[in-house]
């Protein structure tokens, strides 16, 4: 009777064995886990940042693009508009507009302007003429 518990703490005795190379084993995997975590970290943080730059750098360049779009045309651009505008609707000459300075293209522009936006299209005060005796 004497062996049985002589067995019994054999058994013990490799119950904790393996119990305590268990965990040492699972130690060792999350050391292991953890530090491939880490690396696998550090490559994700360098992906991320890269296309952070990237993100960063088309956010501008399109914002640059942006402002210079936006930008007002320079004296020198609006003489040109409008006597490209002149030239094509009024139908002036092209060396008539070269000895011309910019305030005076402006006034010539202005006035064609004015008469274009005012325009009253004189059929409409046919129809409505028609329509007052067609109603007597």
């Amino acid at each position: 009777m004497m062996e049985e518990p002589v067995k019994l703490m054999k058994k013990k005795d490799q119950i904790n064995d393996i119990q305590a190379k268990i965990d040492v084993d699972h130690q060792l995997a999350k050391r292991l886990q953890a530090q491939k975590q880490e690396e696998l970290s550090d490559a994700e943080k360098a992906t991320l940042f890269q296309q952070l730059l990237e993100k960063r750098k088309k956010h501008f360049s399109a914002k640059r693009a942006e402002e210079k779009r936006n930008k007002p045309p320079t004296k020198a651009q609006q003489r040109q508009i409008m006597c490209t505008y002149l030239k094509n609707m009024e139908g002036y000459k092209l060396k008539d507009l070269k000895s011309k300075g910019f305030d005076s293209i402006q006034e010539m522009f202005d006035r064609a302007f004015k008469r274009v936006n005012t325009f009253e299209d004189f059929r409409t005060e046919l129809v409505e003429g028609k329509e007052k005796r067609a109603g007597e």
